[in-house]
């Protein structure tokens, strides 16, 4: 490894990383460079420490077949399949096809490879060596790029090699890339010299120069020559074969081939590397009539193109461009007939023998193409929506029937939606938009999750919507059903009045499921009353077989009556594990209702994840989406910094799109802040920035979430007139009886709002609904509100127990630092923690005269100071007059240093939880 220390240094360190960490690598350079050389290196290495080694190979004719590359890394470690749970080592059988079953999700299946390999390093490290990662097909690079972000903890080494600039599924985004480039002119002399002494000063300089530091063309390019222009006595070729058509190195040896050894290589380059293929080739020369000679293979060894591993019957390539040249030396004829022979040799691998068939025909042929389609539809059930939507696609190219040309293209366009491509959906789906109701629904489903274009899907959905309708012929309810999903989710997060009527226009063609999911989104707070019920009934008759989209229907459903969690893990159970897992819509289901029952660190993972998932897969919307969940967590826990870059990325994108709801999502939890900090009149005005006082807005599905925020910020201010008259139009509605969630919400406000002679048997009244502690945050509130009420009254000790609840979920469970100090404040008020020791002259203030000091130093008037301690201006204008002797100054600015002085002189903290004797 001539020029190569540092790179191998590198190497080394991920290799040590191993005994304790895991780590991953990707090599990237140009072909010929070493890459291939230094991963052998790796290898050898990796052996003497005693680590467990794994190869796998990027074949560009493997590309097509779902989890070819996975099946080459996992395969030798299902000795530990055994030590997953039950359920992970159901989706590695069922996407390495060792049984059958429902489609896994690509989380699943992710999380059960990195499962495996983390069973298998906990008993022997690993390392890992991908060849070629960007010729992986899609699954696999998908599950790697997993993977290799996932290494912490778990001893495994991932050194991985690809062509500079290429494409590939593989996403090297995060990890460390060590580029491998030309060799320096000393070590490229070195090189020269130690491969091919004696060269003439004339033909060295010559081929450094055309070399320009390329190992491969350095160590190759000399065989290639005569041995006069070797010594200098003929000059060399005016152009050499090298740049972009460095394989051609090769040529020469593969010309000097047997032609059945030729095809062997042919067979070779065209079934892929796995141990094993030895017999398939073998298989495939003699359906093709090809004479076999065993020393044929030995022969194409000591060309140097070949290594021969009779143990495990495997034949590989000594190098990947050897590999193309092979292939690209083969007329078209000659590649046709190594694929029908491959085809009949893998007779026992459909998916296998369907590529085959289709890469073999040359003209349309119905019966192949029936073939691929099978093979999409099993690559579909197992996961591999991409290579799902290539082999749509190519049976749609050898369709001879028209109408099943039209619905494969359609099967393309939505398996490469289902696979997050969406930009080949979106190809497909214009390609074919005037044909097909499904292909329309797929090129409006594009724009609306990739483009947030909500004019668009009304432009392209509504008119086949609308010729259905009035159609006297069978329409295809489930394709019906797809479209509308799309279309009301445009209407929904749109938020125009413009919209609805559109959506009014076919709604009542579609299916239960559907008017359930429209009656509890659209406009909930008028049609929403009943959902439930019907929702349970739906459920029922959930089953393996069901559509996802339909499943899709009760999730969202689920989410704005605020049970989906009820739900999840029967839903997950009934229709399978992977299927459910697959639904993109899922994590924004989850992360709503983590919200709401206060599982906020679990809110900021699940969103964190999927915004990962979307951004890989250009799923703008959900991307949105996702960061309004994180933008509601830094509101409930006051972390502005964090909800202004979240309110600034939802504006960016919402805005010039004129998507209303997802806009709306930003005074909301702009809201939410100011109540936690205790900025009544700020949070006022965001929050009737969301709904008016008094008024729920029509085809407006969010106005729970700020529903409690305009009631108190209302009677914090002043405006009882407003909290009540909201509180009034959420009784007209029945809130209470959309859901439990909305009750409490409901009963929270009625008791903030109550007068005063009324609002303990309200607070109670709201404490007593079921599992109403199910909502941390609204009870945590529920709790602190009733304790600062009693408080008031003077009942110190019934106060004292809620307001120790209200801290304790505040601090502990949701992590709500200003939440928990202002229940803290209340308790201190209440004689808990605030027993203020006397200073060295005996004044000594009381837990009230201290909050209103510390609000009036920090700037508060008097008439502020009393909204937000619920006290009359005058009432905190006579305590500070008592403050003031006490603390030995006479105006307000003098404050805050007094404080200081005061604390320092008791010798404790006041924040020092004490109980005042």
């Amino acid at each position: 490894m001539i020029g190569r220390a540092s790179e191998l240094s590198a190497l080394e360190a991920v290799l040590a990383d191993t005994e304790n960490e895991g780590a991953a690598l990707l090599l990237q350079g140009d072909p010929g460079v070493g890459k291939s050389a230094l991963l052998e290196a790796v290898a050898d290495r990796a052996r003497e420490r005693g680590l467990r080694l794994l190869h796998v190979v990027g074949v560009e004719s493997e590309q097509e077949l779902a989890f070819s590359s996975l099946h080459q890394l996992l395969h030798p470690l299902f000795e530990h399949v055994t030590e997953l749970p039950d359920f992970q080592r159901g989706v590695l059988e069922q996407v390495l096809s060792v049984r059958d079953g429902a489609a896994p999700g690509r989380f699943a299946i992710s999380a059960a490879a990195l499962a495996l390999i983390q069973a298998a390093a906990r008993r022997r490290p690993l390392s890992v060596v991908v060849d070629d990662v960007h010729w992986i097909d899609r699954s696999s690079a998908e599950v790697l790029t997993f993977i290799t972000r996932r290494l912490t903890g778990c001893r495994a080494a991932f050194v991985m090699a690809g062509r500079s600039g290429s494409g590939g599924a593989f996403d090297a985004t995060g990890l460390r890339v060590l580029p491998v480039g030309p060799l320096p002119a000393a070590d490229a002399l070195a090189l020269l010299d130690s491969n091919h002494p004696g060269l003439a000063e004339s033909t060295r300089r010559r081929l450094l120069d055309e070399a320009e530091g390329n190992p491969l063309a350095l160590v190759e390019l000399p065989t290639q020559l005569t041995e006069a222009q070797r010594d200098g006595e003929e000059s060399l070729p005016v152009t050499l074969p090298l740049g972009s058509r460095l394989e051609s190195v090769f040529a020469d040896r593969i010309r000097a081939l047997t032609p059945q050894a030729r095809f062997a290589l042919l067979l070779t380059a065209l079934a892929g590397e796995r141990r094993g293929n030895l017999r398939d080739i073998f298989g495939a020369s003699t359906q093709a009539g090809e004479k076999w000679d065993e020393g044929m293979l030995e022969t194409c060894v000591r060309a140097g193109l070949v290594r021969l591993d009779h143990l495990a019957e495997q034949i590989t390539f000594r190098h990947p461009l050897a590999r193309s040249c092979v292939v690209h030396m083969s007329p078209g004829g000659r590649r046709r007939a190594a694929h029908r022979a491959l085809a009949e040799a893998h007779k026992t691998d459909p998916e296998r023998r369907a590529w085959h068939l289709a890469h073999a025909a040359d003209a349309p042929d119905e019966a192949v193409a029936a073939e691929l389609t099978r093979a999409a539809q099993r690559a579909l059930a197992r996961g591999g929506a991409a290579e799902a939507a290539a082999a749509f696609r190519r049976a749609a190219e050898l369709s001879e029937d028209p109408s099943e040309r039209s619905r494969r293209v359609d099967e393309a366009a939505f398996a490469a939606g289902i696979g997050g491509l969406l930009e080949t959906a979106h190809e497909l789906a214009a390609a074919h938009s005037a044909e097909s109701f499904r292909a329309a629904t797929t090129a409006a489903y594009v724009q609306f999750h990739r483009e947030g274009d909500v004019d668009a899907v009304f432009r392209i959905l509504l008119p086949f919507m609308r010729a259905a309708a009035a159609s006297e012929s069978a329409e295809d309810p489930e394709a019906s059903d797809d479209a509308f999903y799309v279309l009301l989710n445009a209407a929904v997060w749109g938020g125009r009045a413009e919209l609805w009527p559109g959506v009014y226009e076919v709604r009542d063609r579609m299916s239960e499921a559907a008017r359930m999911c429209f009656d509890a989104v659209a406009d909930p707070a008028r049609t929403a009353h009943d959902v439930r019920a019907r929702l349970e009934r739906v459920a029922d008759t959930l089953s393996p077989t069901t559509s996802l989209w339909r499943v899709n229907w009760l999730i969202y459903t689920a989410m704005y009556i605020d049970c989906f969690t009820f739900y999840d893990a029967q839903w997950r159970e009934r229709i399978g594990p992977a299927r459910y897992d697959s639904l993109r819509f899922g994590p924004v289901a989850r992360t709503h209702e983590a919200f709401m029952r206060g599982e906020w660190d679990k809110t900021e993972a699940i969103a964190s994840r999927g915004i990962a998932d979307a951004t890989e897969h250009d799923y703008q919307l959900i991307h949105v989406i996702l960061t309004y969940a994180l933008a509601m967590v830094a509101s409930g826990r006051g972390d502005e910094e964090a909800l202004r870059k979240h309110c600034d990325t939802i504006i960016a994108w919402a805005q010039p799109r004129r998507m209303q709801l997802l806009l709306a999502a930003v005074p909301e939890t702009r809201a939410r802040a100011a109540i936690g900090r205790g900025d009544f009149e700020e949070a006022y005005q965001q929050a009737v920035a969301v709904t008016p006082p008094g008024e729920l807005p029509s085809h407006f599905p969010h106005y729970q979430r700020v529903f409690v925020d305009l009631v108190e910020s209302a009677m914090r201010t002043g405006r009882t007139a407003e909290a009540r008259a909201h509180v009034a139009a959420g009784q007209r509605a029945r809130l209470d009886t959309v859901s439990p969630h909305l009750a409490v919400i409901l009963a929270l406000a009625t008791a903030i709002a109550a007068p005063d002679d009324e609002a303990g048997a309200r607070y109670e009244a709201a404490l007593a609904l079921p599992d109403a502690d199910l909502w941390t945050y609204d009870y945590a509130r529920l709790r602190l509100l009733y304790g600062e009420w009693l408080r008031r009254r003077r009942e110190y000790t019934a106060a004292r127990v809620h307001l120790s609840t209200a801290m304790e979920l505040f601090e502990q469970r949701l992590k709500a630092p200003l939440w928990a100090q202002r229940a803290r404040n209340e308790l201190r008020a209440a004689g808990v923690g605030v027993g203020v020791p006397d200073s060295g002259n005996g004044v000594a203030m009381s837990a009230q005269e201290r909050r209103i000091a510390e609000l009036a130093a920090s700037g508060l008037s008097n008439k502020e100071i009393g909204r937000q301690l619920n006290i009359s201006p005058r009432t905190a204008g006579a305590h500070l007059y008592r403050v003031f002797p006490k603390l030995g100054v006479t105006s307000r600015a003098a404050l805050r240093d007094a404080l200081d002085a005061y604390d320092e002189s008791c010798g404790t903290p006041w924040g020092t939880p004490q109980r005042s004797r």
